[in-house]
């Protein structure tokens, strides 16, 4: 079968979970013998990156293409907001993805499409795969559908913002334009119940199938005499990270190290907050092969999240290595934590109840070597080989 995926960025092009797992489903399906191609974004380098350029990686074809448009996708941070408002306008009706990736799909002749998250490639996509009589599956991965800006914060559901795209309309075209695809995968309950409630997808068949992780791999722990935290992805405030750091520094713990790996447009911020306080670390952008000493020496990873978010990779990836998630319980986030046994929750929000949290595990550090099988027999159900046979039987109109 030949098996297109549609993904606004793709590896080396990376902002969160969503595009790793568009590349790991790539792979997947590659060494399940399908034939696959991928259609993604890359930043303007000239006039020659309108036109899609086509490149072998790791064995699979990928077209990229610059999106016409005002900037790249991911230099949005660098634009005030009425610059975003116009590019926003101009993604959702972007003629020229359109009419390039048509040309892609009428070369390749695909007999299904996966699509991930489409801002920066275009939202006329679904429309074009429906004329071209293509077989559609959409994941999803965030609420980029009800706002434009995918997030929605804590406390802040009716904020201005999410009121003016719901006048304007913002959701009733993202209705028209994706319709119905022939199947809706969600990572979480959380948020395929979320777009149902905004009666998203009616006529779609929508399954719940929790992200895939590549293997199940025990650290060999090194011995340390502290409580070694970890925050690990983007460094921005809607995921919690300034307030952490606020909160951690009132943790009166010197046997507790906060480490942090990841970058973004909060991050010159989150290193004022931290200051001079010893306990904390920053390691920046790592290559995987690079974090792997840092992890070996990780107790606990906190996803301290103030924004509704789906079901984010890295609880998936630590767990699978046997490291418990202290998490807050706030949209999908904690769907995959079961208390005491794999990880703990806290309201989110809540950075007392997270030091009381914290407390209580350093207290008890002696016994988190006992999580380690709790925490991969969690997510073992869930590797790429499984994976990629439910999205083949879903292909294969298998129940």
């Amino acid at each position: 079968m030949k098996i297109g995926i549609i993904s606004n960025l793709y590896p080396p092009f990376i902002r969160g979970g969503a595009e790793l797992i568009a590349a790991l489903e790539a792979k997947g399906l590659k060494d399940a013998w399908q034939h696959v191609f991928v259609i993604s974004s890359k930043p303007y380098r000239g006039l020659s990156s309108l036109t899609p350029s086509q490149n072998e990686e790791d064995g699979i074809l990928v077209y990229r293409f610059f999106p016409l448009n005002i900037f790249y996708y991911l230099n949005d941070f660098k634009y005030p907001s009425f610059i975003r408002l116009l590019w926003h306008i101009f993604d959702t009706f972007n003629i020229f993805s359109y009419y390039q990736i048509k040309n892609i799909l009428l070369k390749e002749k695909p007999d299904a499409i996966i699509t991930h998250n489409l801002m920066g490639l275009g939202f006329l996509i679904p429309r074009l795969l429906k004329k071209l009589n293509i077989r559609h599956l959409h994941t999803l991965h965030d609420l980029q559908l009800a706002t434009p800006s995918g997030l929605i914060l804590f406390k802040q559901e009716h904020s201005f913002q999410h009121n003016f795209f719901k006048v304007i309309g913002y959701i009733k075209l993202m209705r028209v334009l994706f319709a119905s695809p022939e199947v809706v995968i969600s990572p979480s309950k959380f948020l395929l119940s979320y777009y149902q409630k905004l009666k998203f997808f009616n006529k779609s068949k929508k399954i719940v199938l929790p992200n895939p992780i590549k293997s199940i791999k025990t650290l060999k722990k090194k011995a340390s005499y502290n409580l070694e935290l970890l925050f690990l992805g983007q460094v921005h405030s809607a995921k919690g990270i300034l307030e952490l750091i606020k909160s951690f520094r009132d943790l009166p713990l010197p046997g507790v190290r906060l480490n942090i790996i990841g970058v973004g447009p909060d991050l010159n911020t989150a290193k004022k907050l931290a200051g001079a306080d010893p306990r904390i670390r920053f390691f920046g952008w790592l290559a995987h092969h690079e974090m792997l000493p840092i992890l070996s020496r990780m107790d606990v990873l906190l996803v301290p999240s103030l924004c509704y978010e789906n079901s984010p990779t890295v609880i998936y990836e630590l767990l699978a290595l046997g490291v418990p998630v202290l998490a807050a319980d706030i949209g999908g986030v904690a769907e995959l934590i079961r208390e005491g046994k794999n990880g703990w929750t806290y309201p989110a929000g809540d950075f007392k109840v997270l030091n009381q949290k914290i407390l209580s595990i350093y207290q008890q550090k002696e016994k988190l070597a006992h999580l380690v099988a709790n925490c991969q027999a969690s997510v073992a159900g869930y590797t790429l080989d499984k994976y990629i046979a439910k999205i083949l039987a879903l292909l294969n109109n298998e129940n």
